[in-house]
């Protein structure tokens, strides 16, 4: 369940990071916030809530299927053969 957390505080940071892109660039954006501040206060909360629905979907649908298992029985090409 940590590395759920890990993937989930992963999402929040990069769409952060996405939005202050998008309003810190040279687009009409800015003033959509300021001029309709709650309805830009939903979308960017609803869209986060749906980014991270549709990643539990992912992770639930991964660990009912088996495939999680699968994936980590994979052996880490990163790490040489004795350190496993």
């Amino acid at each position: 369940m940590n590395s759920l957390y890990k993937v989930i505080i992963t999402y929040e940071l990069v769409f952060l990071l996405f939005w202050n892109i998008l309003y810190l660039s040279n687009s009409d954006i800015e003033n959509w916030f300021t001029e309709k501040f709650l309805t830009a206060i939903f979308v960017f909360l609803s869209t986060m809530a749906l980014g991270a629905t549709l990643m539990y979907i992912i992770f639930i649908s991964l660990k009912i299927s088996g495939i999680s298992k699968v994936l980590k029985s994979l052996k880490d090409p990163r790490k040489p053969e004795g350190n496993q």
